[in-house]
């Protein structure tokens, strides 16, 4: 396995919470084998949730942003920047945030984080999964999907893909 693969296998890791043995990770050829094992190992189910992970996601940021930060609900969009949001007070401002939403491992603001809204929401999903939902609430085939795919997007920057694309051949894993 090259770096971008065990950077990928460490991030659905993270995100949703699980163990991925090396013996697993090395036989994930394609998006579907990896969807058809973290189904399985996380008992997903193949009914539709509520809500999606990124939309979990924004709500959950832009009610935090409504109550911490004081802002407006109309000035908290994907393409909102996060330090016109957060501009006084930033780093309590940022802590109080990072402890109402429930997702427990936001980055700090600073370099290389997350820009805007819809950054943080992205970055939400690709880490932190399993904060976005309930306690005992199973996951969906379609949640596990996205996850995988966003993932690999966030990591290779290929976002043209199809879940039976191979990971060296057709997206370029090394």
């Amino acid at each position: 396995m090259g770096l971008d693969s065990v950077q990928i296998v460490m991030a659905w890791e993270e995100s949703l919470g699980i163990s991925i043995a090396d013996a697993e990770a090395m036989t994930l050829r394609t998006p579907r084998q990896t969807i058809d094992l973290l189904t399985t190992k996380l008992a997903a189910q193949d009914r539709p949730s509520r809500a999606c992970l990124t939309l979990r996601a924004f709500h959950r940021l832009r009610h935090s942003l409504i109550t911490i930060a004081g802002v407006s609900r109309d000035s908290v969009r994907p393409a909102a920047r996060l330090r016109d949001l957060v501009s006084t007070g930033r780093r309590r401002t940022w802590e109080a945030i990072r402890s109402t939403c429930g997702i427990s491992s936001l980055p700090d603001l600073g370099w290389g984080s997350p820009r805007t809204v819809g950054d943080l929401t992205r970055w939400a999903v690709i880490h932190a999964a399993k904060d976005l939902k309930r306690p005992g609430e199973p996951w969906t085939r379609s949640e596990i999907r996205s996850v995988v795919r966003a993932v690999v997007t966030d990591i290779t920057g290929v976002a043209d893909f199809a879940d039976d694309h191979d990971y060296v051949h057709d997206i370029g894993l090394d």
